[in-house]
């Protein structure tokens, strides 16, 4: 494995980790509507990526197909995915939700292979299944099993959809030229246009100025948003970019484990030796599964500058 493909997956391995914190975060902020949490801390984030929108102005003029797909990122993988995770919890258990959230990878490399030309190899199959157990021994030994619960597992299956939605249009506007960095900064703001919409549809905007947010809580909220969503979001794109839908995403089979980590960490939850060997599987399976055997889709030479870009 060259340094900079070993750089790039520590890249992802500290992305995951960071989501699987933000999870913690989130939970910690349930008192709040979850609209209203995921708005402010979409648009905590937008504030920090506003300064890519500056650095790249000269590359804002983009063909309309393109701003068609910058707005669907922001629609899929931004706005529809909060709320359809926002009410898919609500309706189904969190072990079930988790699950469901881990066929993200199998997900991704299904449908990279058909609408991208992304090779499925029998190794990258085996990591995704591999890690995938390892999600599934984590979710079962926490939550005692899995039991179909209708329209709320129906609703966390398009919410995995969704992200993996945007996942595709970011590789599908990297392949035609648009700067990934500046596409994780445009679709953010569409996202945040998205969510706040739906935010003031449920409830005036004169009930989310009455709700009390502690000095901590909006801490944890800045935290979330700077560094989950904003650095998360440019780190993960980058590596989309890099090494395709399909291979990045076989890393988001270690985020549920990342998550019992810190929860155990912060908020006393019980750990496990079964919890062990789920960590050496969802390892094994990224290892398997990002393992490059055949060449990535090769960038048009005028994206070429993004590669010395650091995440």
């Amino acid at each position: 494995m060259q340094n900079k493909e070993k750089l790039l997956f520590f890249m992802l391995i500290g992305v995951v980790t960071l989501w699987g914190l933000n999870v913690v975060m989130v939970k910690y902020l349930a008192t709040f509507p979850p609209l209203y949490v995921a708005a402010i801390r979409m648009t905590v984030a937008g504030v920090c990526l506003a300064p890519i929108i500056y650095k790249f102005k000269t590359n804002l003029r983009l063909k309309k197909g393109d701003w068609l797909l910058i707005a669907g990122v922001g629609a899929s993988s931004i706005a529809l995915h909060q709320i359809t995770l926002a009410a898919g919890v609500q309706t189904t258990t969190a072990g079930n939700a988790s699950l469901i959230l881990g066929l993200n990878p199998l997900a991704t490399a299904l449908l990279a292979m058909i609408f991208l030309g992304e090779a499925m190899s029998w190794q990258k199959g085996l990591g995704i299944g591999v890690g995938f157990a390892g999600v599934l021994i984590v979710v079962i030994s926490q939550h005692g099993g899995f039991h179909m619960n209708g329209w709320g597992d129906a609703i966390m299956f398009f919410s995995m959809l969704m992200y993996v939605t945007g996942g595709l249009l970011i590789r599908k506007l990297v392949v035609r030229g648009v700067p990934v960095l500046l596409i994780t900064a445009l679709s953010q703001m569409f996202g945040i246009v998205f969510l706040w919409a739906a935010a003031l549809v449920q409830q005036p905007a004169s009930y989310y100025f009455s709700l009390e947010v502690s000095p901590f809580q909006w801490l944890v909220i800045f935290v979330s948003g700077a560094l989950s969503t904003a650095l998360g979001s440019v780190g993960w794109n980058y590596g989309i970019r890099q090494l395709g839908a399909s291979r990045t995403a076989v890393f988001l089979n270690g985020m549920p484990m990342a998550s019992l980590l810190f929860a155990a960490l912060f908020l006393g939850e019980q750990l496990k030796l079964v919890h062990v060997l789920a960590l050496f599987m969802i390892v094994g399976g990224v290892y398997l599964g990002s393992r490059n055997l055949v060449k990535p889709t090769p960038v048009p030479s005028k994206a070429a500058p993004e590669l010395t870009t650091k995440a």
